[in-house]
């Protein structure tokens, strides 16, 4: 590896006006400096795009691209066809980095040869309570398959791009789906597992995730949460095709996302979604018995689906949920 180069740092820029600042001034005070920090300003309403200019003016490592709207995932990818780092870095515009960040992520690449540097992350809940995720120092090394096995069985490492920087040469040919804003990230990743690399898991938090209640996963029903099957279905068929050897991990992974749909489905009384409804509790229902449930509610709400009560559970929810 050449002697320190170059980190292109991609942010998308959307509707964050009262988190950006922090966010850049976190990448710019980066012990490790030889960046190029990506803002993709995607047609944002607020003040984003002036503040991005601004930042720019005052830091030669920054680049402005103003585009228009294309959604999170065509700001990410406008920002990989402008970057020209030898390594590559996503960072969302309302988190911000640690300090030592790109320092810590930079290092293990070299000291383990790995294609995918992994740390952990710490929630800025809205209250602006922290809690850790997995910050005891712990290294673990996965190479070959083991990436694609961890994230069919929805290890939490594999699932964002959060605290993650990737060797350009790896990814200079994934892309991101364009159209679809929820788990894009998760399938991103696990296009780049399948190219079985080596990865390094630093159990070290670099990373301030925040939390906003306007977030996806605070948001009321909508459209977009059919992304979750539409991916989870690209998925199913690149294993059918490639890898059937996880065919049952790739079952399980169906039982899971369906329950996470039916869940968020509970949110909405719209009778166009039944029958999607209808085919993801068939879905439950015949792969059941590959179901490694991740938690205890998920053990009870597949029971439940399996054994036909989903909709007195709907109604039960929604009961609560409305209330």
């Amino acid at each position: 590896m050449k002697q320190n180069p170059l980190v292109s740092i991609i942010i998308p820029v959307y509707g964050t006006e009262n988190y950006l600042p922090r966010c850049i001034d976190s990448i710019r005070v980066q012990t490790y400096p030889h960046l190029q920090i990506l803002l993709v300003d995607d047609q944002s309403p607020d003040r984003c795009p002036e503040i991005c200019d601004a930042y720019a003016k005052k830091d030669s490592r920054i680049t402005v691209i103003h585009q228009q709207n294309k959604g999170v995932s065509g700001a990410r990818n406008t920002g990989l066809g402008c970057a020209v780092g030898d390594y590559i870095m996503f960072v969302d515009s309302d988190d911000e980095l640690e300090a030592n960040a790109v320092d810590v992520l930079l290092n293990d690449i070299v000291q383990y040869h790995a294609d995918i540097a992994s740390a952990s992350k710490c929630v800025v809940a809205a209250d602006g309570v922290l809690r850790n995720f997995d910050d005891n120092g712990a290294v673990f090394v996965y190479e070959g398959e083991e990436m694609i096995k961890r994230s069919l069985l929805y290890d939490k490492r594999t699932r964002s791009l959060h605290a993650k920087l990737f060797a350009k040469e790896l990814i200079e040919d994934v892309s991101f789906v364009e159209g679809h804003n929820i788990n894009e990230d998760g399938y991103y990743l696990f296009e780049c597992y399948a190219k079985n690399p080596k990865v390094v898991q630093h159990d070290v938090s670099v990373y301030k995730y925040v939390q906003r209640e306007t977030s996806a996963s605070h948001a009321k029903f909508s459209e977009k949460y059919l992304d979750m099957l539409f991916f989870c279905e690209l998925k199913m068929q690149y294993i059918r095709e490639k890898k059937p050897h996880f065919l049952d991990y790739a079952k399980d992974m169906a039982v899971r996302t369906n329950l996470l749909f039916l869940d968020v489905l509970c949110r909405t009384a719209d009778a166009k979604y039944k029958e999607l409804q209808k085919k993801s509790i068939k879905t439950v229902r015949e792969l059941y018995r590959y179901h490694r449930p991740i938690n205890d509610h998920h053990k009870k709400l597949a029971w439940i689906v399996a054994h036909g009560l989903y909709p007195l559970y709907k109604w039960a929810v929604r009961l609560k949920y409305f209330r």
